[in-house]
């Protein structure tokens, strides 16, 4: 972690604790409602508030699909990443390649896997957004809650919300001391420590830190030394605090750092290829032959300041400042065989610093591997009011980024390339939402943002061949630049059938911007959604029921995907697709001990008007009109069911059992969608059981992830530089776990 940006982080933090400096100190310790969260289940009347539109709402009232799963859910279901949460959310799709995350919702989502653009489904913490699709691996640790939103959210949440966005909300401080350790092992020699602490400095200060270590031996082995990748070594820490100079305002600060060192960047062979003898290559799932080394590294530092100040009556002022500084490093043997055709080769490395030849430039000299930095900073300002029948949210935002995407490979083991892009961005919005109650049951949604961002690009490029019989060629900081504004409307009528039955139909729009390929091939564009979406929620049988409802139709324009340029080098260009589908959750209080819920969804994502030329198929032009977009399956369904023994008042007090089962239809992870270029339909079950003790304060949780053992691919590419053969990587096998929680 870079000195001068926790001096700039703390800098940040520092001026916002000096924002008020009229407000008197008002509160006591003993006031223990200042830190209510803003989502609870409450026992009255189980209503589930959120604050994804930005004001504190009742799930089900909000128009817009959401899932939010709370804290201890998380914990209780080990739910410890984004990975593991898509199993849980309708529509929601995740795939990793080289440590670029490819999360889709309702088939809409960055499936470019060189990282060369920005994610298309937005992930923030803490009001913090992740710009790039490296950052969304980050643990979900001592967490409130996650919010998903489904859907464009160009409105309220800007650019990069095209498929919608992720909300991870952080445990506030709390006004009376807690804190809790957790200890586990499991399968792979796993072993993780974690905890927080919590509590009242002085009067008006309360303070949460929270951190911990998490470790596994790999899944992945590698051939021929028996190693393995697919391990865990991370280690997090968060510190916050919250200070009340006043009955009416809050400033909550906040720093979170996370590291983690496991090599989960690689690509295995998922088809034979006669380029390479079949002694040094295996298709076996997580099997591996390698002759160059692994390495990977995952620095993330968050920091946030929020700020809320009521005023005047009904009328909120919100700041959000937040500073994120990430850095991924990758590097190993990319071409998934025992024989050097590509390696993702850090330029440090002193053999191959000697054998680089003069005309090396010196930036590249230095490359560790395939590097992605980024350092952004972002400024948002809320008012938000009710005046009469009308509430409302006004908001001006800022966000800068410098970003930088280097990638260094070696060719046949003699022939070093390497790829270089840095970008600049600056990003300006102006948004209002309201919401107007036309009658007690009939209200109006109105929403517009208006985004002005420019970014500023430099190419670099060094090749040299001469070991094949060509040269040296070298080309450096080559400027570019693009430009955009944009318009992001919404429009939604909300109509209450009675208290618990709500509907709505709502149209808006999303945006996502473009950017610059790699090796000076020409920009690509931007992409826009024109999403129009109807929903019924309801909640019956005194509220043990709850049942959910969605359809939507989406007109997708200038969707960026990865074409291959053989051998090596991709594109990102653009297409066009329509996407409709429907959603149905459930949740079911069956008796006071058991409870069922579930999900089925139908989806229908599919190109139009466009085609592309398949390097699988020597160059072919192919007529995609039609076909599937990857990581869109057609057809998926939860189904959950948990079940509380109570054991009565002595040192155990219950036991409660779990079970959850996911199924996906065949799902399209190259878009080209060939049968090599598909996962066939899976089906994978996890269960767990889990004993609390001494008044709940205690409990011993054992679980098992994919029961069956089913290994499925979560992404597919072509590899041009060996004939007929395909690249990806795989699931987890099956996972147990036993782990040890005690809060005081």
């Amino acid at each position: 972690m870079k000195l001068r940006h926790t001096y700039k982080a703390g800098t940040v933090i520092a001026s916002l604790c000096l924002g008020l400096p009229g407000m008197a100190m008002a509160q006591t310790i003993e006031d223990t409602t200042a830190n209510d969260t803003d989502a609870r289940l409450t026992d009255e009347d189980s209503v589930i508030v959120v604050t994804a539109t930005k004001r504190s709402q009742d799930i089900q009232e909000i128009p817009a699909s959401i899932s939010s799963i709370g804290g201890d859910k998380l914990e209780a279901r080990g739910l410890t990443s984004i990975e593991d949460i898509a199993n849980a959310v309708p529509n929601l799709n995740f795939g990793d390649h080289i440590g670029t995350t490819l999360i889709t919702i309702r088939g809409v989502g960055s499936t470019v896997d060189s990282g060369v653009t920005e994610p298309t489904v937005a992930t923030y913490v803490d009001g913090a957004l992740m710009p790039r699709s490296t950052m969304s691996l980050l643990k979900a640790i001592d967490l409130e809650r996650v919010e998903v939103l489904r859907g464009p959210q160009g409105t309220l949440y800007g650019r990069n919300a095209t498929g919608g966005a992720i909300n991870f909300v952080s445990s506030a401080p709390t006004t009376y001391f807690s804190g809790e350790v957790n200890l586990s092992t499991g399968s792979r020699n796993a072993f993780a420590a974690s905890g927080f602490l919590s509590g009242p400095i002085a009067e008006g200060v309360y303070f949460r830190v929270s951190g911990g270590h998490e470790e596994q031996d790999g899944y992945v082995r590698l051939l021929p030394s028996g190693k393995a990748i697919g391990n865990e070594n991370t280690d997090y820490v968060r510190g916050a605090l919250r200070l009340e100079p006043s009955s009416t305002a809050t400033i909550d600060l906040a720093v979170r750092y996370e590291k983690a060192t496991g090599v989960n960047g690689y690509q295995q062979l998922l088809s034979p290829t006669a380029l390479v003898p079949a002694a040094i290559q295996t298709t076996e799932p997580n099997v591996y032959y390698a002759n160059s080394p692994f390495g990977q590294s995952t620095e993330t530092l968050v920091a946030t300041g929020t700020v809320n100040w009521e005023f005047a009556d009904n009328i909120t002022l919100r700041t959000i400042t937040s500073y994120v500084d990430h850095t991924s490093i990758v590097f190993g043997d990319s071409d998934g065989t025992g024989a050097s055709i590509v390696d993702l080769a850090p330029f440090l490395d002193p053999a191959l610093q000697a054998a680089l030849p003069a005309s090396t430039p010196d930036h590249f000299r230095n490359l560790p591997g395939f590097y992605r930095p980024s350092e952004s900073f972002a400024q948002e300002i809320n008012l938000i009011g009710e005046t009469g029948p009308v509430e409302w949210i006004a908001g001006a935002y800022y966000f800068h980024e410098d970003f930088e995407i280097a990638l260094p490979v070696i060719i046949f083991g003699v022939a070093p390339l390497a790829q270089a892009v840095s970008e600049r961005t600056n990003s300006y919005a102006l948004f209002g939402d309201a919401t107007i109650s036309l009658t007690n049951s009939l209200r109006l949604n109105l929403g517009l943002r208006y985004n002005h961002e420019s970014k500023d690009f430099k190419g670099n490029l060094f090749a040299d061949t001469t070991a094949l019989g060509g040269g040296p060629v070298a080309l450096g900081n080559v400027p570019s630049e693009m430009k955009s504004d944009r318009l992001l409307p919404k429009v939604g009528v909300q109509y209450d059938f009675s208290d618990d039955v709500h509907s709505y139909v709502q149209w808006q729009r999303g945006y996502k911007s473009g950017g610059q390929n790699l090796q000076f091939l020409p920009q690509f564009g931007p992409e826009q959604i024109d999403a129009f979406e109807a929903g019924l929620k309801t909640r019956f049988a005194d509220r043990r029921v709850t049942a959910n409802f969605a359809a939507f139709y989406y007109d997708y324009n200038g969707l960026q995907m990865t074409t291959l340029i053989p051998p090596t080098t991709t594109a990102v260009r653009n297409a066009d697709a329509r996407v409709y589908g429907l959603e149905a959750e459930f949740g079911v209080d069956v008796m006071e001990n058991l409870n069922l819920s579930g999900a089925v969804t139908y989806l229908n994502a599919r190109f139009q008007n466009f085609s592309d030329f398949d390097a699988a198929r020597g160059g072919l032009a192919v007529d995609l009109d039609g076909s599937a977009l990857p990581h869109a399956p057609d057809f998926t369904a939860q189904a959950a069911a948990e079940y509380k023994i109570p054991l009565g008042d002595g040192f155990f007090s219950d036991l409660t059992l779990r079970g959850d089962i996911f199924h996906s239809s065949s799902v399209v992870l190259r878009y080209f969608g060939r049968p090599s270029d598909t996962q066939s339909a899976y089906t994978i079950a996890n269960a767990s059981a889990t004993l609390s003790m001494m008044d709940k304060r205690a409990s011993l949780r054992f679980f098992v992830n994919n029961v069956g053992d089913k290994v499925y691919l979560q992404n597919i590419t072509y590899a041009g530089q060996l004939p007929e053969a395909y690249l990806g990587n795989y699931s987890k096998p099956r996972e147990w776990g036993l782990s040890l929680s005690y809060r005081f």
